[in-house]
């Protein structure tokens, strides 16, 4: 199951609903609640196996088997076993959810977890083995749903008491992320189908291993158990991410082809942080392993983020949140805009002009290469973002906050500040985790810079097994390390004129002396000689900034004094006030700024029901409206002359750099995208043959990419003013525009959605 599947509304309804009727317990009602959980937790099992016979609960089975005709129901032995777990799981959670929740009893259920996986694992292991394993995953799944049972019977009946109902809420979040996970693992094929359990598993280790390492005093000890934990996590996850690619290094030619778990890398990080944050203590190890599991398996942001970190989300999985309409509305806005940059943007520019380029590059002109180039780099932030904007807005119904993941990453000045807005879960993790234990900016400045190169060729191997991840990496790391010392340079027009200096003279030696060498040693030999003059120029554009993003100059308003009305106006005021009237005059004064992106936001709309209906149209509406949305925010600021030419200086010059900054990004993104150095070397050379014809661009690309450039450079006061706005709108009204918006993401989905690019991550 992902974001973009037809099931995940009805999936993200039903974990509503019951996480919010687990809040409330009593005597009053209890039944009728307990009997509406059960159906719901049966709902949620259904949007996993989609069979009603798997279904072994006597009320889940009678209600949606009386409503599915045509599949085969459940036998009746196999109902009154299951109403008799059932029946014993809430009995258990109704008189012992207390002491199951209590940190004895969470450290007894992580032992017999674990033993009860490794149990598993061996039988996974020996059926495998004897060629049994079929029928074994047969069995698995028929029996799967009374597992399900005892667990959630467990959950419901805990829920109803005040002492057992924090195990409950929370076990009832860890289960429906199982599920939500498995959906995904049991559509593979053999052993991978228990891709949850070898999960669970390297849960409940790290859980028991923190607190071990909580516990310790000894330093060695503290440190050995450490390195069990990272040996564990980072085992499984060089195995199944790794093994062919080191194979290949070693000189091997040994190929596993091993199906690489969705999300692995990303669940892999979050468990990690949790037990270096222990060993550092700058956080106590948890006492329960439901809530653990449940950080770690959290199933908005499970499979690609964001990372959230064990002190982020653990507070919250203590002392539950309360339901806030106000935030769950905010969190209905995010994931519809989440749907819109997916279905909408992302998918089509994959669709209409990426992927068309990049797997045969030489058909296209250099001006559509680089044009796919600028798509591939708005597909991967708008789907990446998209998910974490859905991820984000899921949690917020639930109550739940996670931190912010992109922050409009190309309104970037300098590549330091473009990882301070790109993917800010993993770029800070990879700051904490390893650019600072590295030694950061401690040392001397070339240990700054070779901390900085290691880190970013990391976090290039992170994203892959493959050299042009590491090229990716690479260019990032050594693009960071000059940036930095341009920023920290004398004098910034001295050092600009020596590296123009140096980047003339490279070309010229390049153009007229260098033969074939290989792809590889001229992307080299370019880099080295154009490099150093597009970091010296962004370092002298943005000149008297501080090394992270800044806003503009501040422009100051002031407010022209107002003349104390008149006895005579005062007393018609008073007068309109105790009628309950208003002057005819006020009736016709239209709000400007609100007017002005009103009038956006309808130009926006009639470009996309022109897209829709022709497939064309003219780039001149979105323009429009990209115009109105800056003109409203001007109006909103009213600077003074003086002040605004001070302001439009400085923003012609933090737009030079944004573009500088923005085509660097964009060609490590063609490593990044690219199957092979080959593939790499061809769209850089169908870019560098300059030719400009456009004839095999499709119509709509022009639309889509435009969209896409104008929204990203939107003024944030005017989406801050669309979320306040959308919150304020009554629930009917938030309904409506819901179902609006389905039905035209609908006209623009693709037959099958594509998957999120970040799961292969």
């Amino acid at each position: 199951m992902t974001f973009s599947s037809a099931d995940y509304p009805l999936f993200l309804i039903a974990v509503f609903a019951i996480y919010a009727l687990t809040r409330h317990g009593g005597a009053a009602g209890r039944v009728a609640r307990l009997a509406v959980i059960v159906l719901l937790g049966d709902l949620v099992y259904l949007l996993l196996t989609k069979d009603v016979g798997t279904l072994w609960d006597p009320l889940g089975g009678l209600a949606f088997g009386s409503i599915a005709q045509d599949t085969a129901h459940a036998p009746w032995w196999q109902l009154v076993v299951g109403g008799a777990v059932l029946g014993g799981a809430i009995w258990l959670g109704l008189r012992h959810g207390a002491r199951l929740g209590s940190p004895r009893g969470q450290k007894a259920i992580a032992w017999g977890a674990l033993a009860g996986l490794i149990g598993m694992g061996a039988a996974i292991a020996i059926t495998a083995a004897s060629g049994t394993l079929g029928a074994m995953s047969d069995g698995f799944a028929r029996c799967g749903h009374l597992l399900f049972l005892a667990l959630f019977g467990i959950a419901a009946g805990a829920s109803q008491t005040e002492g057992g109902r924090p195990l409950g809420r929370v076990l009832v979040l860890l289960l429906a992320s199982s599920v939500f996970y498995h959906a995904w693992a049991a559509a593979q094929h053999g052993a991978y189908r228990y891709l949850l359990l070898l999960l669970l598993a390297i849960i409940v280790g790290d859980f028991l291993l923190g607190l071990a390492i909580d516990r310790a005093q000894d330093p060695r000890k503290r440190k050995a158990l450490l390195v069990v934990s990272l040996v564990s996590n980072l085992g499984v996850l060089v195995v199944f991410k790794y093994a062919d690619f080191f194979s290949h290094v070693a000189g091997h030619d040994l190929h596993w082809h091993l199906i690489l778990p969705a999300g692995i890398s990303f669940h892999t990080f979050q468990s990690l942080s949790y037990t270096i944050d222990v060993y550092r203590r700058e956080i106590p190890a948890t006492r329960s392993v439901v809530q653990f599991a449940t950080f770690v398996l959290f199933f908005p942001q499970l499979v690609a983020g964001p990372i959230v970190r064990a002190n982020e989300l653990l507070p919250q999985m203590d002392r539950l949140p309360p339901l806030d309409r106000g935030l769950a509305s905010d969190g209905l806005f995010r994931i519809l805009v989440g749907l819109f940059k997916k279905i909408a943007l992302a998918d089509l520019l994959g669709q209409l002009i990426v992927d068309r380029v990049f797997e045969a590059p030489g058909r296209f002109s250099g001006l559509e290469v680089m044009i796919a180039t600028w798509a591939y780099a708005f597909q991967i932030y708008l789907d990446f973002s998209a998910y974490s904007d859905i991820a984000i807005g899921s949690a917020q119904l639930l109550g739940f906050k996670f931190p912010e993941n992109f922050r409009t990453p190309y309104r970037s000045a300098n590549l330091q500040e473009f990882w301070r807005r790109w993917h800010i879960t993993l770029s800070s993790w990879l700051r904490d985790y390893l650019y600072i234990p590295l030694g950061g900016g401690r040392g001397s400045s070339l240990a700054t810079y070779r901390n900085l190169i290691i880190t970013m060729l990391l976090g290039g191997l992170w994203h892959g097994a493959s050299w042009t991840f590491i090229t990716w990496g690479a260019l990032h790391g050594f693009g960071l390390a000059i940036t930095r010392m341009f920023q920290r340079a004398g004098s910034h027009a001295r050092w600009f004129a020596a590296t123009l200096a140096i980047a003339v003279l490279g070309a010229a030696v390049h153009l007229t002396l260098i033969g074939d060498h290989g792809v590889l040693f001229h992307i080299i030999f370019a880099w080295a000689y154009a490099s150093p003059l597009w970091a010296s120029t962004t370092a002298w554009l943005t000149l008297g900034e501080e090394p992270q993003p800044t806003p503009a100059p501040v422009i100051v308003v002031k407010k022209p004094a107002r003349r104390p009305p008149s006895k005579k106006k005062a007393k018609r005021k008073q007068a309109r006030k105790q009628r309950g009237s208003v002057p005819l005059a006020g009736t016709f004064v239209l709000p400007i700024v609100p007017l002005l992106r009103w009038c956006a936001i309808a130009l926006a709309i009639e470009a996309l029901v022109a897209y829709l209906r022709i497939g064309t149209t003219s780039l001149a509406l979105p323009v429009c409206a990209w115009a109105l949305a800056l003109t409203a925010d001007a109006v909103e600021r009213r600077p003074e002359p003086e002040f605004a030419v001070r302001w439009l200086g400085w923003a012609a010059r933090r737009a030079l750099a944004v573009v500088l900054t923005f085509h660097y990004v964009c060609f490590a993104w063609i490593f990044f995208r690219a199957s092979s150095f080959e593939n790499a070397s061809q769209i850089l050379g169908q870019i560098a043959t300059l030719s400009t014809d456009t004839g095999s661009l499709l119509p709509q690309v022009e639309l889509v990419l435009g969209v896409a450039f104008l929204a990203h450079g939107f003024a944030p006061a005017t989406f801050r003013w669309m979320r306040e706005g959308w919150s304020r709108l009554p629930a009917w009204a938030q309904a409506a525009a819901m179902v609006g918006a389905a039905l035209a993401l609908r006209q623009l989905a693709a037959t099958e959605a594509a998957p999120f690019i970040y799961f292969q991550f």
